[in-house]
């Protein structure tokens, strides 16, 4: 029988918490901890070594100055090369998953660009990481084009004479959110979505935006047959299309005796320049073609009506590490509010006018409003979705932990502590991990 020490992690931060101070944690700490981070995944490989691991890629370890060498450079990918499990074996280390864990609160943020300091190793880990399937640790890895053979990030100033010089995948700030990381806010939907009875809510975050509608459609008519006649709420987060990666919302109300049109529909965008989302026209088509009507009756797109908020900022003239690739999170937060309004206020969905909706819904954000309709400030949106990346890694690394626990079958210690707070939260997605100690 296997027996388990819980590790003594710390607690992290809460999934919603977005308290961001960039001076808090200075750059002279981060150096030190990133420095004993490296020393302890060094330690690690060289015990992985004296294991009688045979190195691979040519490489002698017959002098002790060539197993230096191999530690400093090839041994980590050794590792990644040897072992389909690698990341999940580091995260069982006291010392390596306290580092690739930490809080935001403890990861220094380079200014003007907020890119996180990391350690040199953990870099590596990362990028290496990636190139295993759903082992991505969202936002912290880059390209394999930005690779270097032993993993490292390759900067601008290393990048060959004539290669694309700068792109939005060079920054931690920039990167696009990939599959893990959309999977990672779908499952908060659809936790902020259970234990509704008033209304019905389906969360739908499958295909793209065309392909969510038509799922839609399909549950409606699932409904009628069997026999329901409340009304139901679905909402949706997608990207608009596959040559589109711009990510939107919606929100439907179906009466399951009327699969064939919906009762309301609203389209929640980041974006209104000139006070109209620039995918108005799209959703309507998409509209139009899931939900087609007689030629003789006003198409279904006549009942649209626009829930966006001007959260995103344009890239034109924006320099490259300050463009805004953030509609994931702004969406995410969109339909969790439209979530939170339909479990404690129904009738606002089903009879309040659009401007009224908004408005409850932006008294539902606080990551980006004060409070009803009055947004905060762009630079502290900035640091609130620098925040939101850095803790959808954590929630990436401690679902990778939890999983290879669950494959040896350990004991699962959960955590007493409660700091109070309302909200899903990573406290909440590890309980496999004892969080009582300092």
């Amino acid at each position: 029988m296997n027996a388990w020490m819980p590790l003594g992690l710390r607690k992290p931060e809460p999934m919603d918490s977005f308290y961001f101070y960039p001076t808090q944690y200075v750059k002279k700490q981060a150096i030190k901890a990133n420095l004993a981070f490296d020393e302890s995944v060094k330690q690690y490989l060289r015990h992985w070594i004296e294991q009688g691991t045979v190195a691979s890629d040519g490489l002698s370890l017959a002098g002790e100055h060539d197993i230096d060498e191999f530690v400093e450079y090839g041994a980590l990918r050794c590792f990644f090369k040897h072992h389909d499990n690698a990341l999940e074996r580091l995260l069982q280390q006291d010392d390596i998953a306290n580092h690739l864990l930490r809080p935001s609160t403890e990861v220094y943020f380079e200014p003007d660009a907020y890119e996180p300091l990391l350690a040199r190793f953990e870099r590596r880990i990362y990028n290496l990481a990636a190139q295993r399937e759903h082992l991505e640790v969202p936002f912290r890895y880059s390209p394999v084009s930005r690779q270097s053979d032993y993993g490292d990030s390759v900067g601008l100033a290393d990048m060959p004479a004539g290669a694309v010089r700068e792109d939005i995948g060079l920054y931690f700030g920039t990167r696009r959110s990939d599959t893990t990381a959309l999977n990672l806010l779908a499952r908060q939907l659809r936790r902020e979505a259970l234990f509704s009875t008033a209304l019905p809510i389906h969360v739908v975050t499958e295909g793209y935006m065309e392909d969510s509608l038509r799922i839609v459609r399909q549950m409606t008519e699932q409904l009628r047959e069997d026999g329901d006649q409340m009304l139901h709420c679905f909402v949706i987060q997608r990207r608009h299309a596959f040559d589109d990666r711009h990510l939107g919302a919606a929100l439907l109300l179906m009466n399951p005796q009327q699969p064939d049109l919906p009762q309301r529909v609203i389209f929640c965008d980041t974006l209104k320049p000139n006070g109209k989302p620039p995918w108005w026209n799209k959703f309507k088509r998409y509209v139009d073609t899931v939900f087609p009507q007689p030629a003789d009756s006003p198409p279904a797109s006549d009942r649209l009506e626009d829930g966006g908020l001007n959260l995103q900022r344009l890239h034109d003239g924006v320099p490259v590490r300050h463009q805004d690739i953030d509609c994931a999170f702004y969406t995410v937060s969109m339909v969790n509010a439209l979530i939170q309004i339909a479990k404690l206020s129904p009738e606002l969905l089903v009879s309040s006018s659009i401007e009224e909706v908004v408005r409850q819904m932006t008294a539902r954000i606080p990551e980006y409003f004060e409070g009803a309709s009055t947004p905060k400030a762009p630079e502290h949106v900035r640091e609130v979705n620098v925040v939101r990346r850095w803790q959808t890694g954590q929630e990436a690394l401690i679902d990778i932990r939890r999983s290879y626990q669950s494959e040896l079958a350990l004991p699962v210690v959960t955590s007493t502590k409660s700091d109070g707070l309302n909200w899903v939260s990573i406290d909440q997605a590890v309980s496999g991990i004892d969080l009582s100690a300092a």
